[in-house]
């Protein structure tokens, strides 16, 4: 068991994967640059940010419209970014305190309306009744397609999947880079 996961680990290493060093606030136009040079240099065609709101918040005041004038403002130069770079942009954005009992919608997130509304996918994870995960697709610009799939838990080895039957009888497909021809934002 060992070995295979020392296996899996080596072939894991040899995709590109490359990380950004920024930890905390950020400036947004100095994580813009940081992108521009893996799209540049490394041919970057996906990059993840997350959060939105834990990396524009060294760019605000105290008040809660200039901390979403500086989201709109850092939305905006992303999906900029996105278009004139032919790259994906995915962009974590946390839900505002809600009731636990309730779904989750477009309008639930922090400063919604322009980071939905410049969203090309809306993907929310959400609990059902029983506390149970599930992935609800509610925006989708590329083909409309919406719904929902269940995710279920590996406590044994600490991930997501959408069969829980899978739970003990998991074979890794194998590894490969994947490189799409629609990649926008």
């Amino acid at each position: 068991a060992n070995e295979y996961l020392q296996a899996l680990a080596d072939r894991f290493e040899g995709l590109p994967f490359y990380f950004m060093r920024f930890h905390g606030g950020s400036d947004v136009d100095e994580v813009l640059d940081a992108m521009e040079y893996a799209v540049y240099v490394n041919d970057v065609e996906h990059i993840v940010l997350d959060n939105m709101q834990f990396m524009i918040s060294r760019n605000t005041n105290k008040s809660s419209f200039d901390k979403f004038e500086v989201q709109d403002i850092a939305i905006e130069k992303f999906r900029k970014f996105a278009t004139e770079h032919n790259v994906h942009v995915t962009l974590v954005v946390h839900p505002r305190k809600e009731d636990e009992n309730s779904q989750l919608n477009i309008s639930s997130f922090y400063g919604s309306a322009k980071a939905t509304q410049e969203a090309d996918t809306v993907i929310i994870i959400q609990n059902d009744n029983n506390r149970r995960k599930y992935i609800d697709v509610r925006k989708n610009r590329f083909d409309g397609t919406l719904g929902t799939t269940p995710i279920y838990f590996q406590s044994k080895r600490g991930r997501y999947v959408e069969d829980e039957k899978l739970e003990n009888h998991w074979k890794f497909p194998p590894l490969e880079a994947h490189h799409t021809t629609n990649n926008r934002a």
